[in-house]
């Protein structure tokens, strides 16, 4: 017996026991397929299907890429493109946001240039109080 949580969306479990092994319910899930009437039914999108031990959990697939130029700032801007903003408006160093984000200065330098693009600033230092960069995230919706 296999433990099946199917997760429709973000407020919905469904556990199910079911005969299939995990092994081959992750691989049909996982190449396309939808082997139980559970899964049948579900809305048509890609599911994605992950082993944990004996219990598989499928969710929808995360659609990746970039927000639309004429989104808000605050969806264009990626999650790692806040972080950087938020620390740099508090005063850390690119070598300290380096330290402090797990990543390279270079990475760091990277995700600057794109900010000043973004926020359509010259180069040079982005200076913005915390104050200004959380009004500038929610002031965008």
């Amino acid at each position: 017996m296999t433990r099946l949580l199917f997760l429709p969306d973000d407020l919905t479990v469904v556990q199910v026991e079911v005969e299939i092994t995990a092994r081959q319910l992750v691989a049909a899930i996982n190449s396309g397929l939808r082997p139980l009437p559970l899964l049948r039914d579900a809305p048509f999108v890609k599911l994605v299907a992950n082993l944990l031990g004996n219990t598989v959990v499928v969710a929808p697939a995360v659609k990746r890429g970039r927000p639309p130029r004429n989104a808000p700032l605050k969806t264009r801007l990626t999650r790692r493109q806040r972080q950087v903003l938020e620390l740099k408006s508090i005063g850390f160093t690119t070598a300290e946001i380096a330290v402090t984000l797990g990543i390279s200065r270079r990475s760091v330098s990277y995700h600057m240039v794109q900010l000043r693009e973004k926020l359509k600033q010259d180069s040079g230092s982005l200076t913005l109080n915390p104050m200004a960069v959380q009004r500038l995230i929610e002031d965008e919706n």
